[in-house]
């Protein structure tokens, strides 16, 4: 299925949110029947400290096996493998709610109005601490296309 045949019954902006927060929401959403696109993921954000945040995505990179786990370098399959964690799909059900998922680093549709969830964004201003998906990907080598 391509952007084309995708119609997004809600449209997230994952624009300084936290991605914890973010991947539940969408999670629960998609369990009741909703398809979800998440849009702006490479501004999605980890709250901590950047050294251990880095450490700790370095680790989950260098943990794989010939045949997995593989763990993804850029900030929309970043964020699309948090989703995933939060969704049964070792159950069909769990499965199907994750093939009604996307997640995109900009917004590709013109007409629906992104959603921003106001509980799961941060203050721009406020002292906590947090790294960026961008950040992260190209910590670990992603090539950067966007």
């Amino acid at each position: 299925m391509n952007r084309a045949d995708f119609e997004p019954d809600v449209v997230i902006d994952a624009q300084y949110s936290v991605l914890g927060r973010v991947a539940s929401e969408v999670a629960s959403l998609v369990l009741d029947g909703k398809r979800v696109a998440v849009v702006n993921a490479e501004k999605a954000v980890i709250t901590g400290r950047k050294e251990d945040v880095f450490e700790r995505y370095r680790k989950r990179q260098q943990l794989g096996s010939d045949r997995g786990p593989n763990h993804p370098r850029r900030p929309d399959g970043i964020l699309k493998r948090s989703i995933r964690g939060m969704l049964p799909t070792d159950r069909k059900r769990g499965r199907e709610a994750f093939a009604n998922v996307r997640v995109y680093l900009e917004n590709p549709f013109e007409e629906p109005e992104a959603t921003v969830l106001e509980e799961a964004t941060i203050d721009r201003l406020s002292t906590i601490r947090f790294v960026e998906l961008g950040e992260i990907s190209t910590q670990l080598g992603a090539s950067q296309t966007w």
